[in-house]
């Protein structure tokens, strides 16, 4: 039986009257969809695991460095891809200064913003990539672009040095922003700790140190200016911990 009307040779079909306003919905749904993800979701770095994201387990990762077994507590890691584990160029650290405790939910704002005097410490543990030790890079890469090489004596146990200013059509040699403070640390070894200028357009100046940890592996950390005069005591803690990680320095009880 036909559920249409004759006309002619042809026949008319009749059409679903909600057909229509159907396709319209979804239609709309499929471009909402769209665009909550294009805004919203999740991007191919967050997929990669290369968005920091602070984690609250306590749960050790093992990767392994130049050879090297750590073993950082989930909440001591920045970037999801790390706590896969496995074989890495680098991993990403970070601690509160002075306890040198992972992120908790309590301590999300010190985590997670970048306020000028925020207690994170950022520590990053990599494959070696320089031939110099740090005494060498001072002596023949950074000494030779400072003012005065003799420096100048501060009260923190550090001699700072200032770079020569950039100017026009001569090539900057990289370190025109900073202020360089070299000391020796606990073990007696050359420190070079660089600093960003206190000025004005630099937001939240950091200070930094790059130091060797065996042949092949490189401990370089961050932390903000204001808290310079503890340096010694900061640099003796991030090597603590770097040293607490290692598995290879574990004793087996």
């Amino acid at each position: 039986m036909s559920n249409g009307y004759g006309f002619g040779d042809g026949e008319i079909k009749q059409e679903s009257s909600w057909r229509y306003p159907l396709g319209i919905f979804m239609a709309t749904l499929v471009l909402c969809a769209i665009f909550l993800y294009y805004y919203v979701g999740p991007s191919v770095e967050d997929f990669s695991g290369n968005t920091p994201s602070p984690a609250i387990t306590e749960e050790p990762v093992r990767v392994e460095i130049g050879g090297t077994i750590f073993a950082p507590p989930a909440n001591y890691t920045v970037y999801p891809r790390a706590r896969r584990g496995g074989v890495r160029d680098e991993v990403n650290l970070y601690a509160l200064w002075p306890t040198m405790h992972g992120y908790t939910p309590a301590q999300r704002k010190e985590f997670i913003e970048n306020a000028p005097d925020t207690r994170r410490i950022d520590i990053t543990i990599s494959k070696r990539t320089s031939m110099f030790n740090e005494a060498e890079r001072f002596e023949r890469l950074y000494l030779p672009q400072t003012v005065d090489p003799r420096g100048v004596r501060t009260p923190y146990q550090l001699t700072k040095f200032t770079f020569k200013e950039q100017r026009a059509n001569v090539p900057t040699n990289g370190y025109a922003d900073t202020e360089l403070f070299v000391g020796n640390d606990e073990a007696g070894a050359t420190a070079a700790v660089f600093c960003f200028k206190d000025q004005d357009d630099v937001i939240s100046p950091e200070c930094w140190r790059k130091l060797e940890y065996g042949d092949k592996v490189e401990v370089s950390y961050r932390f903000k200016r204001p808290y310079l005069p503890e340096w010694r005591a900061i640099d003796q803690a991030v090597i603590n911990l770097v040293t607490k990680l290692d598995q290879s320095k574990q004793v087996t009880q």
